[in-house]
């Protein structure tokens, strides 16, 4: 088959009709058919049903190609604003399958191919995800043109360029790299696209294929590219001279390189007074921290370090471990347990099941657990407040790696105590400072400290600040190394 789909297009229509009959074998959902010019010259078409707009293709195009002869072909005489000359029935195979309206007219050696698609698409509408009070309620849809659209409205300058390559050597998605020219570092780019161009996969169903794929560091639990719905948030990140992936097919693009700091950053947090905005991302952090540290410091606590626990809170802190028969990471791995069974089974049930799913059976079985003496009562206060605290990063996959350091935490802290948290804080911070996002440092702005970037990382920093900024209006200069700046 392969052989065939390779084969040049000659003059003799019935031959290429039985070639590209053999590379449509099994498809019923290609429509193919034949018409006559004004003087018998045959033309054989074909395309993917309920790929294009059937009825442009009938009541404007058939009503006056029919009128046509055979000379007409000859001097590019039809009426068709755009056409692809084809002269291979691989060629021919994959614009059918893009949506497109192919014509072969027989005596010549070549084919035309008519952009004239149509399919369905969901409203434009603000993610799921995603919320936000003040700022855009519009979010990414899976057709890639849809979204470059999207994109092109907010961005009404010539400079803004995409970077087109396929992948998947079975399904040809498309995917676009978004950048700024002027602003994005030409370096980087080069660099993107040469990975993205060498991904070797069958098919790419959704962008975190990429993300996996051309990440550097494989192993590291971190998220290395931004995902997100919003447009506003690409948008804002282009201006900064980052890199916005975009996969047909998929709503969620990926922006790159990105910093630790960015997971916390939200777009609501520029739509108020900077002040408030930095304190709201302040809570933010802290609510990573707490997130991390409350419940391994609780283990270590009830297992090593009583003398830790205030005088006042030791009896009550006694009492309610007293009557629990397992040690403390035994009780703190089964509520990790029912917390996860229940945002699971929440999330995949219809909403308004999982929603009582969600709140009832919380209630229902942290009240259970501690009757039955499972849990302690104050541990489960720990669990409320680390629950809530995991979910306070506007990423998700950042709320999926600070569960997962957590429980890291967890159990070096039920073997070694404080020595055992100590311990990985130290790995947490050398590897944040070791692994890079795109080539870039993961961890700037604290590594390398850069102490103007750090005015806009941690707290948000004013407009007067922002106006002044230099990788708003100048290329990316944080390459470690001699260029270094």
């Amino acid at each position: 088959m392969d052989i065939i789909k390779d084969t040049e297009i000659v003059s003799d229509i019935d031959l290429n009709i039985k070639n590209i009959d053999y590379a449509f074998i099994d498809c019923p959902d290609i429509i193919k058919n034949s018409l006559y010019l004004k003087d018998n010259t045959k033309v054989y078409y074909m395309y993917v049903d309920n790929l294009i707009d059937t009825e442009i293709l009938y009541r404007n195009f058939f009503s006056s190609i029919i009128l046509l002869e055979h000379k007409d072909f000859a001097n590019n005489s039809y009426p068709v604003y755009y056409s692809d000359k084809m002269k291979n029935i691989n060629s021919i195979v994959t614009a059918v399958l893009n949506g497109n309206v192919v014509f072969i007219v027989n005596g010549f050696e070549y084919a035309l191919s008519l952009p004239i698609t149509k399919f369905d698409k969901r409203e434009i509408r603000e993610p799921d995800v995603e919320k936000n009070l003040r700022g855009s309620h519009e979010g990414f849809i899976e057709p890639l043109s849809v979204n470059k659209s999207i994109l092109r409205r907010k961005i009404k300058n010539s400079n803004l360029k995409f970077k087109t390559c396929k992948v998947g050597t079975i399904t040809n998605q498309e995917i676009s790299i978004v950048y700024i020219n002027g602003i994005a570092n030409n370096d980087l780019l080069n660099k993107l696209y040469n990975k993205i161009s060498a991904v070797n996969f069958d098919g790419i169903i959704g962008s975190g294929y990429i993300q996996q794929i051309i990440s550097d560091f494989k192993y590291s639990f971190f998220p290395l590219y931004q995902a997100t719905e919003r447009p506003d948030i690409a948008v804002a990140a282009l201006m900064e001279g980052q890199f916005v992936i975009i996969v047909d097919g998929t709503p969620v693009v990926l922006i790159a390189p990105v910093s630790f700091s960015a997971f916390f950053q939200a777009v609501d947090d520029y739509n108020t007074h900077w002040i408030l905005g930095s304190f709201t991302r302040m809570t933010r952090y802290f609510g990573a921290f707490l997130a991390i540290y409350l419940s391994p410091i609780y283990i270590a606590m009830a297992s090593f370090h009583y003398y830790m626990v205030p005088l006042d809170l030791l009896i009550p802190f006694a009492e309610s471990r007293a009557r629990v028969p397992f040690p403390p990471i035994m009780e703190a791995l089964i509520m990790e347990a029912i917390i996860e069974f229940l945002r699971e089974s929440a999330i995949r049930l219809p909403s308004y099941i999982g929603i009582t799913v969600g709140v009832t059976g919380g209630i229902i079985l942290g009240q259970a657990t501690v009757q039955a003496g499972i849990v302690s009562n104050i541990f489960l206060i720990f669990v409320g407040v680390t629950a809530l605290a995991s979910y306070v990063a506007p990423s998700h996959d950042m709320g999926i790696a600070i569960k997962f350091i957590r429980i890291i935490f967890m159990l070096f802290s039920s073997f070694f105590g404080i020595i055992g948290i100590v311990f990985c804080s130290t790995f947490l911070l050398a590897h944040l400072v070791t692994i890079e996002s795109l080539g870039q440092p993961y961890f700037q702005p604290f590594s390398p400290f850069k102490f103007n970037d750090l005015k806009d990382s941690v707290i948000r920093a004013p407009f007067k600040y922002l106006k002044k900024r230099p990788s708003i209006a100048k290329p990316l200069k944080i390459n470690r190394g001699k260029n270094n700046e």
